[in-house]
């Protein structure tokens, strides 16, 4: 991350003529060691765009995969059967787990 980081801002710096970083903090990791906050985690990435304001629904999301765990969209570099998985590769379950806000992992 370190090298594509620094590479980025000096393509960044050049293009705009600034200086600097470009990103904000250091790139961190977190091991995910359970089912829960792996869904959790999931659910909170395809829910931030909608959490900051952005859109009214994670699908009109422009940038986020959201779309392939959901539709019949589909990205060879989107790997998506771990999550769908989860919800025995039904991806209506999994998108009302996501947009319900309120559906416990407990549950599934």
């Amino acid at each position: 991350m370190k090298e594509l980081n620094e590479t980025y801002a000096m393509y960044f710096n050049k293009k705009y003529e600034l200086t600097g970083h470009v990103f904000q903090g250091r790139y961190g990791a977190e091991l995910i060691e359970d089912r829960s906050y792996l869904l959790d985690t999931s659910r909170y990435i395809h829910m931030n765009p909608v959490a900051a304001d952005l859109v009214m629904f994670p699908l009109e999301y422009p940038w986020s995969s959201y779309r392939y765990y959901v539709t019949q969209s589909v990205c060879p570099f989107v790997e998506t059967s771990m999550i769908l998985e989860q919800f025995q590769n039904s991806k209506p379950q999994y998108r009302d787990y996501v947009e319900s806000r309120t559906s416990p992992v407990a549950e599934l």
